[in-house]
């Protein structure tokens, strides 16, 4: 049997000990290297490369990171499929992802009115055929100072915490007049919800009820710094 010129490779390349690169059974959305510029302000910003599964079972995906930085004094944290993290750690592995569904690599960065860059580089691939892993960057940048004041929204100490899964918590910060503030929290999965503070007693109360453990960041909506709370 007469092989083609790629059969002809392939086999060279089998008795030569070269191992050949597979399919890495997951896309990349919207790009593998995503490239975003916004103003220099104190609101939080949320950065995705998105992983759909295209294998017929599920798969689970490895990712570590490489190198890079961002300007001193940002609020650069990172989440993936199953967890949100303080900063941005060396590696972990996601949760498996079901057919049809998605891993995801998010950056949430908080410039905090500091005029500076980020530029992180992570390697992703599956968790079994680490010869299949992929370059992923995130390159971000901001465009000169805001006009509107950092002390326009205040940090918020938590206590307790860490808390159990279900106890209010009391934030220390003064009343905003007769309006009602909100929050956002982003749970450990990745999800951005709202959450709505109640005042009792001169203090402002967040419940934790039907919160399921791990770490969460909360915000209030408009911005200001984003507060980390553990949740057992």
């Amino acid at each position: 049997m007469r092989l083609t010129p790629i059969e002809m490779a392939m086999s060279l390349l089998l008795c030569a000990g070269v191992p050949t690169v597979l399919h890495a059974q997951f896309g990349i959305e919207p790009t593998d290297s995503l490239v975003a510029e916004f103003p220099t302000d104190s609101l939080t910003r949320m950065f995705q490369i998105d992983f759909p599964n295209e294998t017929a079972d599920s798969l689970g995906l490895t990712w570590r990171y490489i190198d890079g930085g961002w300007t001193e004094g940002w609020d650069v944290n990172l989440c993936d499929l199953g967890e949100c993290y303080t900063g941005v750690p060396s590696d972990a592995d996601m949760l498996p992802m079901p057919e049809g569904g998605a891993g995801f690599l998010k950056l949430i960065v908080n410039a905090l009115e500091i005029e500076g860059s980020c530029f992180l580089h992570f390697w992703v691939w599956p968790t079994d055929n680490p010869d299949a892993l992929i370059n992923v960057w995130f390159d971000l940048r901001n465009g000169g100072v805001n006009a509107v004041p950092l002390t326009s929204s205040p940090t918020v100490d938590l206590h307790p915490n860490p808390c159990r899964s279900g106890q209010r918590i009391v934030l220390s910060m003064p009343p905003n007049g007769n309006s009602l503030p909100t929050m956002q929290r982003l749970t450990p999965d990745g999800r951005l919800l709202s959450c709505i503070p109640e005042w009792s007693e001169g203090r402002w109360h967040l419940s934790t009820a039907g919160w399921p453990p791990g770490m969460y960041l909360l915000q209030w909506t408009g911005g200001g710094r984003l507060e980390r709370l553990m949740v057992h």
